[in-house]
């Protein structure tokens, strides 16, 4: 389990030098490293829930969701939000809180309470 951690860490640490990166005195930006530096933050957090689970740990299963869902707003910030006019981006980012966290609250309930039936 520790090897498999400390690889995502490895490949995280390469996508986020690979993000962003000065040549000469400009600022570059690559698109595929940002994509793959927050697909390996979901998956870290998806990771930590299903480690929540198999040990049993309804902490691992709290950050897991909550990096989930963190993750998710950064990306819409860095990548959505400036893209759209100021309205337009509030406007989807109140829907986004409200829906995402519905959603998010329903299935780390079910998800607990599946936990402390196994029990």
């Amino acid at each position: 389990m520790n090897f498999l951690w400390a690889a995502w860490a490895y490949a995280l640490i390469l996508a986020a030098g690979y993000s962003h990166y000065f040549e000469g005195s400009q600022y570059h930006r690559s698109l595929g490293a940002t994509l793959t530096l927050y697909a390996l933050c979901v998956l870290g957090s998806v990771g930590l829930v299903a480690w929540g689970l198999y040990e049993k740990r309804k902490e691992r299963l709290n950050l897991g969701i909550a990096g989930f869902a963190i993750s998710v707003l950064f990306f819409y910030f860095d990548s959505i939000m400036g893209k759209l006019g100021r309205s337009a981006s509030l406007l989807i980012l109140g829907v986004l809180c409200l829906a995402g966290g519905y959603v998010l609250e329903v299935t780390r309930r079910r998800l607990m309470s599946r936990m402390e039936m196994s029990q």
